[in-house]
């Protein structure tokens, strides 16, 4: 009920200096973002007498609150008089008690529901369900006269109080060690003991006060030092102002249903605090704001977090931010607690569970023939229990993906697409040609494997549409897996430039395709030109976008047909719709299926981990929901930086990772540590 002092003024005025001067949001609001105080208190099977001597047996064992400190926390001088409180509780009430060491007792008001900390005063501020409204304030000074209240919300955000409650059933007594009004002796001290009924806390028709609740409570001394002023206010748990009208300040109380004296336990703050401090930081700002331009924050990047601040929230935090002029919510979600921690501008505060987040790892794999069906069914067995849930394999074995679905996994079949050299003898002119006018049926580009096929020519895309229905409708397969769905790499990634002695700064005419007879003739009906004859072949975007849209037709006629088969269907790609075009002619953004695998092989780009998330981003970005984006990881470029990179796939909004090439069982183990930590459930 007290007002705030020059000194809140004062820091008001300071909070409002422009970030630079005050350095981060967490610096600027630090003397009110320090650690609630905490309280275990425990049931009491003894029958209380209520008359402020705390000499029953369970007030002996009630360990004491820490001493009261000055209302401004930190750095503010020690209160003159020591002061501690005690609580307990048992089926009907919540007992609190307090020592006040005290020289001069004095209490001249006599009337109930008076302003009693005209006098000096014990306060006590309780919010039961801790969501900063609807809470209760009852206060006594040293002749037991009572003043209680409830508030419907926070004076800062407009509350209004209500005087007319008063606390129905409330036992309340003090006790004078030492003379009242007798300012000719020395005394000690005054206690006061309560007992506060359950029922009279409640705003629902039940009973709130059950064994494992926290509640928000906080006890303050007005103590008047001199007759006229400025009086002190001490406090159990520092609100860092001169207001006590600070719920999300006052101290956290867990009700414990052992018996006090019989075992303790050991006191769990129960939210994240980082997140919930970085909120309330956020909060005290927006008020700073309105109060200096009649208007809210309307996002979270207005709030110039630092990296500090970010880093010291849990992986994976989010932070929303919706405002009015008049109006905000703001959340911080924390998915490793399946919490949304949500507060407004009625200093409204909430936690909304929410689902775990669902993840789908994979990995790609090759058939080990040397490989028993005993330590195949333990690989598995390890995936499945490290969070893995489907393996891709490049061939097809029926006993081995009948063990992988014994283990619970999924079993993809990965097949190459355009690079299919089985059709060599079959179908010599199926085959792409370069700018130069080199087929690779016979020079194919870097490697003798490398024999891609033309996607104009007749019957390719039909038979690669058949070819992936019957490997779809094999026994125990989930689904078909493309790759190669491209042209070839018409630029390598760098790190490969090295293997094969070339620079392609620029697109070299014999890693170019396809400038067939079939291709050429086609691009000219459409638009009346040559593409041999182009002088700058790599910058006409109507030949370019032909060629993508090549590729995009095979795609959706395989597509077509696996799925009307109900068949999954999903494909290796490379990194990043935009990187894909200009390197290998392959525009996935524009596909249909279920699932993409953007192979972001960090290492082959002398990239770090950073650009897994930049990827992936793009990627998610680019199907905007219409289909999962799986980061494909190259296990031996991600060992080194393995969470890292792990985190930039996830925070990216990746639905799993595919790891290519391992990972060891040591790093399926920190994969299954890693899910846990962030509190993720694998599908």
């Amino acid at each position: 009920m007290k007002k705030q002092l020059v000194l809140g003024a004062v820091m008001g005025l300071l909070s409002l200096l422009p970030a630079k001067a005050q350095h981060s949001l967490s610096e600027r609001y630090a003397q009110r973002l320090t650690l609630p105080k905490n309280y275990v208190c425990y049931r009491t099977a003894e029958k209380m007498t209520i008359d402020g001597k705390l000499d029953e047996q369970a007030w002996q064992k009630a360990l004491p609150t820490a001493s009261f400190v000055d209302i401004s926390g930190d750095g503010f001088a020690t209160p003159k008089y020591d002061t501690q409180a005690k609580m307990l509780w048992d089926d009907r009430y919540l007992y609190v008690a307090a020592v006040l060491k005290e020289e001069d007792i004095k209490a001249r008001l006599t009337q109930r529901d008076t302003i009693i900390y005209h006098d000096n005063d014990f306060e006590v501020f309780l919010d039961p369900d801790g969501d900063g409204l609807n809470y209760f304030e009852i206060e006594n000074n040293a002749r037991g006269v009572i003043f209680d209240l409830m508030l419907d919300k926070t004076y800062r955000c407009g509350g209004n109080f209500m005087i007319q409650w008063d606390c129905p059933g409330l036992l309340l007594k003090v006790h004078h060690d030492g003379t009242l009004n007798n300012a000719k002796d020395r005394d000690r001290s005054w206690s006061v003991e309560m007992a506060i009924p359950h029922q009279a806390l409640t705003m629902n028709f039940s009973n709130p006060l059950k064994a494992g609740q926290t509640w928000r409570v906080n006890f303050s001394r007005v103590q008047w030092l001199k007759a006229k002023g400025p009086e002190e206010n001490w406090v159990w748990s520092a609100t860092g102002k001169v207001d006590m009208h600070m719920p999300e300040r006052w101290g956290f109380v867990y009700f414990s249903d052992k018996q006090v004296g019989n075992g303790a336990d050991t006191f769990t703050y129960p939210y994240d605090m980082a997140a919930y401090r970085l909120l309330w930081a956020m909060f005290y700002a927006q008020q700073d704001v309105y109060a200096k331009e009649r208007n809210y924050i309307r996002s979270k990047e207005r709030f110039f977090f630092t990296e500090a601040e970010l880093n010291a929230l849990p992986k994976g935090t989010t932070i929303d931010v919706e405002a009015t002029k008049r109006t905000f919510v703001m959340s911080v979600t924390v998915p490793n607690r399946q919490v949304r921690y949500v507060l407004n501008n009625d200093g409204r505060f909430t936690v909304e569970q929410i689902a775990p987040r669902v993840v789908k790892n994979w990995v790609w794999t090759r058939i080990d023939r040397n490989k028993s069906d005993q330590a195949y069914r333990e690989w598995f067995g390890l995936l499945k229990a490290c969070g893995i849930s489907a393996v891709l394999f490049e061939g097809y074995n029926e006993n081995l993906y009948k063990l992988c679905h014994e283990a619970g996994l999924e079993a993809h079949y990965w097949k190459w697409t355009m690079n299919r050299r089985e059709l060599l003898d079959v179908h010599p002119d199926w085959f792409a040609v370069n700018r130069k006018g080199e087929s690779t049926h016979d020079k194919p580009a870097y490697v003798d494997y490398y024999r891609f096929l033309c996607p104009n020519r007749e019957g390719v895309a039909d038979y690669l549409a058949k070819d992936y229905v019957k490997e779809a409708n094999l026994p125990y397969v989930d689904g078909v897996h493309l790759d190669y769905v491209r042209f070839p790499d018409v630029v390598l990634p760098v790190s490969l430039w090295k293997n094969y002695g070339i620079e392609q700064t620029s697109e070299h005419p014999e890693y170019d395709y396809c400038y067939c007879e079939v291709c050429r003739a086609k691009f000219k009906a459409q638009t009346g030109r040559d593409a041999m004859a182009m002088k700058f072949p790599m910058e006409d975007q109507s030949w370019i976008n032909f060629r993508l849209d090549a590729i995009t037709h095979v795609v959706d006629q395989i597509t077509k047909a696996v799925k009307a088969d109900g068949k999954a269907i999903s494909a290796a790609v490379f990194p990043g719709p935009s990187m894909a075009k200009k390197m290998v002619r392959q525009d996935w953004g524009n596909w249909h299926l279920d699932a993409y695998f953007p192979m972001i092989y960090n290492g082959f780009y002398y990239e770090g981990p950073e650009w897994i998330g930049r990827s992936v981003k793009e990627s998610v970005q680019t199907v905007q929901g219409g289909a999962k984006i799986y980061a494909g990881l190259m296990f031996p470029d991600i060992k080194k930086d393995f969470e890292k990179a792990l985190d930039e796939a996830y925070d990216n909004r990746a639905s799993g990772v595919s790891f290519f090439d391992g990972p060891t069982p040591e790093y399926l183990r920190k994969l299954k540590a890693y899910l846990d930590k962030r509190g993720f459930s694998v599908q």
